[in-house]
């Protein structure tokens, strides 16, 4: 290669590594168009956290091409567990990223939530409605996102692990005798593409996609795999093939230099690969001893057994053999007994056979229990709430009772302090604003709450709490008598005229009722006259509503002390 040439490509370099058989390249700067084009076309793929091309395989057109941009190929400075730890560590720092997402998420899904009270709906035809459906929707999305980060979190996780464990696999003695079994396989592959069969006499046929017109030519058979699987090959392209096909010979030879000193160094032996590996399998044909036909048999640490059904005899037959077919024995129902009993006897997960172990198994090790992850169940959580899709409540001509107002209402009520047997009646529950306000004083208090959402809400959050979810209107001698009355009921269409009214029956003799009804004629006219105290409510009570208020105190009488 010229020196202006190779002054030109001075920024890169190339490695190979044996281990891997990956070939890598390197720019200190970024590649021209038609170089970068002459790479992709070979195979090479950017890693861009590496920022290196890597060839998934080595080939002599991309070692050629290697060498053209590069001079040379170097050996690779880290080794296959270095190389796989740095891996290890990119998936930990993508984990530890999608996991810091998933908290940022999780946290924004709170900041929503945590501003919204306790059962708070969505008031249908109120100026929040748009706000609450707005906010119900991000809160759907933000959990979708917080659960999709931390399942993401949880993949790379787990690649970290796997890259690690893929290494120490490949370092395995019995893994390399593999590989060297492999490559000394693919060297008589590649001499054989080249190699005629000498069995095979020479034919005169014409060379592949020549013209109809064009001369025949000898032709030899070079079968890769003794007589099987090969091809016509001119004599004239031999010389070719042999030249092509010796560097692949020379690189398979090169690599099993390697791969016997690696496994010598390990302390294994080639001799590894015909072994197979504790709890592995290998597969062979033995007869079952009375020499009537064959029985497909498995081989396990070099014993095995198996059941055969035998209809001629009318018997099962329990077929043992070791190591491949050198002995074969019947078991007696006795000894296949004692083989049971002994725990030896053990059926292979196939369901095709048993294996005759030479001592009884040990009795499994309990695994402890890793510990819980509060994170993990979090967003298990979140993820099984989501296959619900996040529900949300709306409850026409709700309007929650301002906290400033519930507790005018309830001093309004005079409750007296820790009496239990003080009985106090909610007819129109909703968020349980005016629960709250009383629940201090320790008395009966039964809530009732049409909408279902609602009323198991309030179950939840006030379990000593009798909630019925029922219309009000409809409930007459089944939930008893009451010391106080507090409401704040429906006021479309004049409603709250015809609530108040019907908690009035539920009054003891010298109970009293709080409660907050529209200023409007009917109820002046209806309500006023009943109420002991008639107290105008200021504008803007109830926000984005524009209703005028009233909170009203009516007084049962002929009431005793309480």
């Amino acid at each position: 290669m010229p020196d202006d040439v190779a002054d030109s490509y001075s920024h890169m370099t190339a490695t190979y590594s044996p281990e891997d058989n990956k070939l890598r390249l390197s720019s200190l700067t970024r590649l021209d168009k038609e170089t970068y084009t002459r790479v992709r076309e070979a195979g090479f793929k950017w890693a861009p956290k590496q920022e290196i091309f890597v060839a998934p395989t080595w080939t002599p057109e991309r070692e050629d091409l290697l060498i053209e941009l590069c001079g040379e190929i170097g050996d690779e400075d880290t080794s296959l567990m270095e190389r796989q730890e740095q891996r290890a560590e990119r998936f930990e720092e993508y984990s530890d990223n999608r996991r810091a997402d998933a908290e940022a998420a999780h946290r924004a899904v709170h900041a929503i939530t945590d501003g919204i009270p306790f059962g708070q709906p969505i008031l249908v035809g109120h100026h929040s409605e748009k706000h609450a459906r707005r906010d119900a929707e991000k809160i759907e999305n933000g959990m979708r996102k917080a659960v999709k980060m931390w399942e993401t979190s949880t993949y790379w996780k787990q690649r970290a692990t796997s890259a690690i464990r893929h290494a120490k696999y490949k370092e395995l003695p019995a893994v390399r005798a593999r590989r060297i079994k492999g490559l000394e396989s693919d060297i008589r592959v590649h001499r054989a593409k080249f190699t005629p069969e000498p069995k095979q006499p020479a034919i005169l046929q014409q060379r592949w996609n020549d013209p109809a017109d064009a001369p025949k030519v000898p032709h030899v058979w070079c079968a890769p795999h003794g007589g099987r699987g090969g091809s016509w090959v001119p004599v004239s392209a031999l010389p070719a093939l042999a030249k092509y096909y010796s560097r692949w010979i020379q690189h398979c030879e090169n690599r099993l230099e390697y791969e016997r000193a690696m496994l010598a160094d390990s302390g294994g032996t080639v001799a590894d690969r015909t072994r197979p590996e504790v709890g592995g399998a290998c597969q062979c044909w033995a007869s079952p001893g009375y020499g009537k036909g064959w029985s497909y048999i498995r081989k396990v640490n070099r014993v095995s057994v198996t059941i055969e059904d035998r209809p001629t005899y009318g018997t099962r037959h329990y077929s043992l053999t070791m190591p491949f077919d050198k002995l074969r024995k019947v078991m007696s129902a006795a000894e296949v007994e004692t083989a049971r009993t002994d725990g030896r006897l053990i059926e292979a997960e196939s369901k095709e056979g048993f294996f005759l172990a030479d001592a009884a198994p040990s009795p499994p090790v309990a695994k402890a229990e890793p510990a819980a992850d509060p994170q993990a169940e979090q967003f298990s959580a979140m993820r099984e709430t989501l296959k619900a899709g996040v529900q949300v409540v709306a409850a026409p001509q709700l309007f929650p009772t301002p906290p400033d107002v519930a507790a005018r209402m309830v001093e309004l009520a005079n409750l007296p302090v820790c009496n239990r047997s003080l009985r106090i009646l909610e007819p129109s529950a909703g968020t349980g604003r005016l629960i709250d306000a009383a629940f201090t004083y320790a008395g009966q208090i039964v809530a009732v709450e049409k909408n279902y959402s609602l009323a198991e809400r309030l179950r939840t959050s006030y379990v000593t709490v009798n909630v019925q979810c029922e219309d009000f209107l409809e409930c007459n001698g089944n939930l008893g008598k009451f010391d106080r009355v507090l409401m704040n009921p429906p006021f479309e269409n004049g409603s709250d005229i015809k609530h108040i009214q019907h908690a009035i029956t539920f009054l003891k003799p010298g109970g009293r009722l709080v409660a907050i009804c529209a200023n409007g004629p009917r109820q002046n006219e209806i309500l006023q006259p009943l109420s002991t105290k008639w107290n105008e409510l200021p504008e803007g009570t109830f926000a984005g509503t524009g209703v005028r208020t009233v909170l009203l105190t009516i007084d049962e009488p002929e009431g005793g002390d309480l």
